[in-house]
């Protein structure tokens, strides 16, 4: 009998090669992480929207005769298995979601998160990478950083090409995604949705969607925005545990 597959989505800046620590920890599953379109060596590819994403995962399964699945996505990489959910592909077992927003329901977040996003990209555009990653990660959302990890990222994400960065983040940007929370609410598709204690906002996402989504289970973990980083092996066993489900 063959390993149940599980495909892996990094988040931005990122690549297939941060899942490394994690995969290591789930022997008993078939791991697949992809690079997305403008990282690590799909780099030269582009999306053009984000509706566009659903389509080229679709090829990258379909190269890989991946047929049945569970999909786990991280930030911008949740963001975009959740937009793949919503279309209702063959063979999706189940959804995990570490700490990834489900979409903006006003039009003034989206305003703002528009301008936002708008301002990074010119940054990536203009100023040296290396700079405008020690900004990126000064962000609140990081703040579980310290120097060292801090600095151990900035090295690795400016292997990266800025302008392709620059246009993934405007092209993904969350003010263009499609408002999900409807859809989870109506979905029968099971969804883990994995957050950091340390992470107040996601915690607070993630405790919404499952108190108005029946198909969402919230599970908070140890360590702040990037688990999969800082605690692989709780993260691990939070996945064995809840695909387990699955396989009994």
């Amino acid at each position: 009998m063959s390993k149940p597959a599980l495909v892996l989505l990094h988040g931005f800046l990122g690549s297939a090669n941060d899942w490394s620590t994690l995969i290591g920890q789930l022997p008993d599953y078939d791991c697949i992480a992809f690079n997305l379109p403008g990282h690590g060596d799909t780099r030269e590819q582009r999306l053009n929207r984000m509706a566009d994403f659903p389509l080229w995962l679709n090829q990258q399964l379909q190269q890989r005769n991946i047929s049945n699945y569970h999909l786990l996505g991280y930030s911008l990489g949740g963001r975009l298995a959740l937009q793949f959910a919503a279309t209702q592909p063959a063979g999706l077992q189940s959804l995990v979601l570490e700490n990834a927003h489900p979409g903006l329901n006003s039009v003034d977040e989206r305003k703002n998160r528009a301008s936002a996003d708008a301002r990074w990209a010119r940054r990536f555009y203009r100023e040296p990478l290396t700079e405008v990653l020690a900004a990126w990660y000064q962000q609140p959302v990081f703040a579980d950083l310290n120097p060292t990890e801090r600095a151990q990222l900035i090295a690795e994400r400016s292997q990266n090409n800025a302008a392709l960065l620059a246009h993934m983040l405007c092209c993904c940007s969350l003010a263009k995604q499609a408002d999900l929370q409807s859809w989870l609410k109506n979905t029968s598709l099971p969804v883990l949705y994995l957050c950091g204690e340390q992470d107040r906002k996601f915690q607070a996402i993630g405790a919404q969607l499952a108190t108005h989504c029946t198909s969402v289970t919230q599970q908070i973990l140890a360590g702040g925005h990037n688990l999969h980083r800082a605690n692989p092996e709780f993260m691990a066993t939070a996945i064995q545990q809840w695909l387990t489900h699955f396989y009994r």
